[in-house]
């Protein structure tokens, strides 16, 4: 006897990567525990850096070879995400499992095609 299965979820607008983004687009942002770890950390560094660049009045090229400085420093630091998933492309997003600010594995697998499947948009 064959089993039934759903159908895959890959032509609905929810869909990324495997995982269902339904919840993320109804209220984006909304649900900062789903944010991407190292992307908030790296938030919290630029402002401390901001604070110390203006008071030691750092020019803009001081700032920003020191910005560069750090993010390299951090991204090779112990801190990073245990889910990161590198890009095989250079820059940003520097991980497989960033969409926009979201990181994937924080969203529920796909479940196939369901009630609020949606199209893409062409």
């Amino acid at each position: 006897m064959a089993k039934v299965t759903k159908m895959p979820g890959r032509m609905c607008r929810f869909y990324q990567n495997g995982r269902c983004l339904y919840e993320e687009m109804l209220n984006p942002g909304y649900n900062r525990e789903w944010r991407c770890r190292v992307l908030k950390d790296l938030e919290g560094e630029y402002d401390k850096l901001l604070l110390q660049a203006d008071n030691f009045h750092l020019d803009e090229q001081a700032f920003r070879d020191l910005w560069e400085q750090r993010i390299e420093e951090h991204l090779k630091s112990t801190v990073v995400c245990r889910k990161m998933v590198p890009r095989d492309e250079e820059g940003f997003p520097f991980c497989a499992a960033l969409y926009e600010e979201v990181c994937l594995f924080e969203q529920p697998e796909c479940e196939g095609v369901c009630s609020r499947f949606k199209p893409r948009k062409e």
